[in-house]
């Protein structure tokens, strides 16, 4: 089976500059729960699998598996910028060097930067005019907190960005049909910013159903963005194309959502 690979057709603008994807279950060799494109290291899938699903991935992207770079996630608000000094150095330092990041920037050709997934909000992020690139995970969390704003802040300071020239897509993840979720979330939104009321749709027994992605699209938009891209995809209730943790708990797999200088 071959790899299915996603992509977004405002960043498909620009396909001499950059390269980007979000990845799907189809095309690799886990098993069971975790088939069969599993890319996320901290599951019970198989050591082995994980990495040739990611040389395969490479394969298909045309990078060497050094050049893809990821960070373990913590549910967090920092920003890790990327750059050829850290691709380089040693497999122990570049780990310890990744720990604790949700988001990442970019600014240097050949590095492929990714947020990985199953049912929180991947984000990709471009400036076309100072050919800088950024990566989120944005769950719950870091999205009450504001990762994208936080993400945005920090390509200014590096790289000048005017948030005004970013283009943005927003990738597969649980939808606000399918994400449950209790009063003291809700609560918590509230009091972080009352706008978000309407992302909240009450149902039975004081829980919700929360729209995660139109909140992201919403601090796009605040902070300067408008050429914004939304995938219709739900990882919960697709389970074909794509793992959730909802739905498969500890047994889940992950996609990566990437994006390359060219």
């Amino acid at each position: 089976m071959s790899l299915l690979l996603l992509s977004y057709s405002n960043l498909n603008r620009y396909p001499e500059i950059i390269r980007h994807f979000s990845s799907t279950r189809e095309g690799g060799v886990s098993s069971g729960e975790y088939a069969s494109l599993n890319l996320g290291n901290y599951s019970d899938d198989r050591t082995d699998n994980i990495r040739r699903n990611k040389e395969l991935l490479c394969n298909e992207l045309n990078i060497p598996v050094t050049r893809l770079v990821g960070a373990h996630q913590v549910h967090g608000t920092s920003v890790k910028l990327v750059d050829e000094n850290l691709v380089s150095s040693s497999t122990t330092d570049r780990t310890s060097a990744m720990e604790g990041y949700d988001a990442l920037i970019c600014r240097t050709p050949g590095i492929c930067i990714t947020a990985t997934t199953a049912d929180c909000v991947p984000v990709l992020l471009f400036d076309p005019v100072t050919k800088s690139i950024a990566a989120i995970h944005s769950g719950w969390r870091s999205t009450l907190n504001n990762i994208t704003n936080t993400t945005i802040e920090a390509m200014q300071k590096a790289f000048g960005t005017d948030p005004a020239h970013l283009i943005a897509a927003i990738g597969p993840c649980i939808s606000g049909t399918a994400y449950e979720v209790g009063e003291e979330l809700q609560l918590q939104f509230e009091t972080k910013d009352a706008g978000t009321d309407r992302f909240f749709i009450p149902i039975d027994n004081g829980k919700y159903l929360f729209d995660i992605r139109s909140v992201v699209r919403c601090q796009l938009q605040k902070a300067g963005v408008s050429d914004i891209e939304i995938s219709e995809h739900c990882t919960f209730s697709e389970p074909e194309l794509f793992f959730s943790a909802r739905r498969q708990s500890i047994h889940s797999g992950r996609m990566l959502s990437g994006i390359q200088l060219l």
